[in-house]
């Protein structure tokens, strides 16, 4: 199939989860993608068109991705302007910094600039064009057809305040729906969260079309996630369990995505947290098979003697916590 140059537009929110998510979207639902280039705010990967849209409904950390047209020195934005191969159709251009370039550059002149050039051969409509033409100022000056919007505010919708039962420790919608991307699973998979507490990595796998699965040694929690999915209108399996029983008890899934207790605040059951996360990543690798995936969060590095670490991901929170994104792979 023929694969063509799509730039996506990164959040900027962390330093590697955003284009680690989008990649990982991208392996599960375009097998042959490739990046091309990745700079500050943006990657660059060949795609095939067509996956496009399943991409779309995955992303939480990318503002915006299209067909990409061309990238230049600020200097050169005109000549390589009038250049553009653009579909028929009136156009709008927007243009925006990636955060620390080009300080002393409006973009509201660079996008009036671009729209100058681009008006000799299009129509420009700033309220509803038909082609939306985006400059993204990093290193250079990166010109794409904005094809494919993020729905950002959806996320916000879903965060633990706006919940009908929560618990103040939790991952924000956006990161646990990238931590389920990175895992490459996809639509109708069986996918776990053996710590599911208050249930938005269950909620976020169970959108995606997944088959959500959770458990928790905590009833009031398990009760809870079940309050939370029914209150966003959708299914998931969640049940009482040890993570010690979490093997026999779900049999084999297609990937796990959990974010277990963080010790002191959290309920533990009064284990030694280290304990619990040894056992934790055991039963993870337990219930996967050969090739599948497995992306924990923990408040430090871990390994497993029957998984490969593949990535990592660190996220500072405060003075006394580190997310770090754990990538496995089961062996």
């Amino acid at each position: 199939m023929p694969l063509t140059p799509v730039l996506f537009e990164l959040s900027g929110e962390h330093p590697t989860l955003p284009a680690a998510e989008v990649l990982a979207c991208l392996r599960a639902e375009s097998p042959g993608s490739r990046q091309l280039a990745l700079g500050p705010g943006y990657l660059l990967a060949a795609c095939d068109l067509g996956s496009l849209p399943q991409v779309h409904g995955r992303l939480g950390l990318t503002h915006r991705f299209g067909r990409y047209l061309a990238s230049c020195e600020l200097d050169e934005l005109e000549p390589v302007s009038s250049r553009l191969e653009l579909p028929s159709g009136s156009v709008c251009v927007r243009a925006r910094k990636v955060e620390g370039s080009f300080p002393e550059v409006n973009t509201h002149e660079v996008a009036r600039k671009v729209g100058k050039v681009l008006s000799r051969e299009h129509e420009i409509d700033l309220t509803c064009p038909e082609l939306t033409v985006r400059a993204l100022l990093s290193e250079k000056v990166h010109l794409f057809i904005s094809e494919h919007e993020i729905d950002r505010k959806q996320f916000d919708r879903r965060k633990v305040a706006e919940r009908p039962f929560f618990s103040p420790i939790s991952l924000h919608p956006r990161y646990a729906r990238a931590l389920i991307n990175l895992t490459e699973a996809k639509r109708g998979d069986r996918v776990l969260d053996p710590f599911c507490g208050t249930g938005g990595i269950v909620l976020e796998a169970a959108l995606l079309g997944m088959r959500a699965l959770g458990s928790d040694i905590d009833p009031q929690m398990v009760e809870g996630c079940r309050r939370n999915l029914e209150h966003f209108g959708v299914e998931g399996e969640v049940q009482v369990a040890d993570i010690g029983d979490v093997p026999s008890m779900f049999g084999k899934v297609g990937a796990v995505a959990t974010d277990p207790p963080y010790g002191r605040a959290a309920s533990t059951k009064k284990e030694d947290i280290d304990v619990l996360y040894r056992r934790g990543i055991k039963a993870s690798a337990e219930v996967l098979s050969p090739g599948c995936r497995a992306g924990i969060v923990l408040p430090r590095e871990a390994l497993s003697g029957e998984m490969e670490l593949l990535e990592l991901h660190r996220q500072r929170v405060h003075r006394s916590l580190t997310r770090h994104y754990h990538i496995f792979i089961r062996r």
